[in-house]
């Protein structure tokens, strides 16, 4: 197979069909062009897919996703395909908690400016005090300033810097760290941490607010995505791993598959992961420094009981148990009034520990945790359970990693970047993703709209 800048429908070719390669191809062809998606796997969607699970009997994410309402170009995508009203979203940023010594408690930020709404919210906290509430008021400043500063810093020593306690610490600044950044504050970049707390906490107040897919990802994403492509002209092809790339000077000239290959490419953008780049690009990556970018892992546990069981919210945060978050896939997907049996999943973030523990092991710990909030399962063991590890789930988000996440521009004027691990200045989320597909789509709507 070969393509041509005369032969549009293949002229334009997305490597990798994870979010970010979708993200980008959905960007082209809703501006008429035909974008070609070259999938190595059996289908699209890569972290984000969704697999049915016959133990489970029903379709499961590898693990419970959190969106938040600063996700503003996921929103604008989900609204784009149709389905933003599969998100279950609470009314105002409100966050349930539960340990040995509180019990239940909610962090319920009010209907006031940020970052105001933060600190009426921390008042009410019962875990904090109003010195602990007053003291994170103390990050407001330095969150705007010039964050470069802080890249070589772990969250722990920022922290420590500006004067947060213990307390707040462990309640809710380490917990935050380890859900949005997949690393130990003790091992994570100070500098991302504190841009996902100013897109947070300081542009609006429903910034903060949680949003839980009611559907699997898959649904709520990629197929619509994909279908969106198609119905747009453009066209998805599973089963095509990339072999080669041929470069002429500093032109992408082929591009080699395990399908064939397509010559002349009018432009290419490679959504793949770090691995894949590394494999096709291995001088340039080394230049680069892709080479020494890290993963980070995440384990997630989904158990099914036999008995009807609900939590009293769809998300729970466990913030001293091995649970992080409990996710209540019942409530989550509006089935909570009349639950015929108890769905649960559990998300373990910086799992650099637990991915080594034996599934038993794993499942007995969460199932002790779901014990000890609904006392009636302590004694009833899940009738169906699944562990699933991602040992790749993120780029390990350490103090220095910006060095090694390059931006969307290759020194080749036909070749740009996507992924949620590029230099987007965000951790790897759904929104790092689809935001670096759209800036490199947008990169080729530019050279095209100058005759390029």
């Amino acid at each position: 197979m070969s393509a041509t800048a005369d032969n549009p429908q293949a002229a334009i070719l997305i490597l990798g069909a994870g979010v970010a390669g979708l993200s980008a191809a959905l960007h082209l062809a809703d501006a008429g062009l035909q974008p070609l998606v070259l999938e190595a796997a059996l289908a699209p969607g890569g972290r984000a897919r969704s697999r049915f699970d016959p133990r489970c009997q029903e379709e499961l994410d590898n693990g419970p996703h959190l969106l938040m309402g600063a996700y503003t170009h996921t929103l604008h995508l989900l609204s784009r395909l149709g389905t933003r009203h599969q998100l279950l979203a609470a009314a105002t940023p409100a966050f349930t908690f539960w340990d040995r010594t509180q019990g239940w408690h909610t962090l319920t930020c009010p209907d006031w400016p940020a970052p105001w709404h933060l600190l009426a919210g921390l008042a009410r906290f019962a875990p904090l005090s109003w010195r602990d509430g007053l003291t994170a008021l103390r990050l407001a400043p330095a969150l705007l300033a010039d964050l470069a500063p802080l890249e070589q810093l772990s969250v722990t020593h920022w922290l420590a810097r500006q004067g947060q306690g213990d307390n707040i610490c462990q309640r809710l600044w380490y917990p935050l760290c380890l859900t949005t950044l997949n690393e130990p504050p003790a091992s994570a970049n100070a500098a991302l941490f504190a841009a996902v707390l100013k897109r947070l906490f300081l542009s609006n107040r429903q910034a903060a607010t949680p949003l839980l897919p009611a559907v699997p990802l898959s649904q709520l994403l990629i197929t619509p995505a994909v279908t969106a492509i198609q119905q747009a002209g453009g066209a998805v092809r599973c089963r095509c791993r990339v072999q080669r790339l041929i470069f002429s000077g500093s032109h992408l000239e082929c591009v080699q598959t395990e399908q064939g290959h397509w010559q002349r490419p009018r432009a290419v953008i490679a959504a793949l992961p770090p691995a894949a780049l590394v494999r096709l690009l291995p001088a340039w990556a080394e230049e680069r420094q892709i080479t020494t970018l890290r993963s980070a892992p995440i384990v997630s546990v989904h158990l099914t009981y036999a008995q009807p069981a609900t939590l009293p919210t769809a998300l729970v945060g466990l913030p001293q148990e091995t649970s992080q978050w409990l996710l209540d896939r019942n409530r989550a997907q509006g089935m909570a009034a009349h639950p015929s049996n108890g769905r649960f999943s559990a998300v373990l973030s910086g799992a650099y520990r637990e991915r080594t523990w034996p599934a038993a092991r794993l499942i007995a710990a969460v199932h002790a945790d779901l014990g000890r909030l609904l006392p009636a399962l302590a004694a009833r063991p899940p009738a169906m359970a699944r562990v699933i590890k991602e040992h790749q789930a993120t780029f390990a988000a350490w103090p220095g990693t910006s060095a090694c996440r390059p931006a969307s521009q290759t020194p080749w004027d036909n070749l740009w970047l996507a992924g949620d691990w590029t230099a987007t200045g965000l951790p790897a989320t759904l929104e790092g993703a689809i935001w670096s597909g759209m800036q490199a789509a947008q990169k080729i709507l530019d050279l095209l709209a100058h005759g390029r």
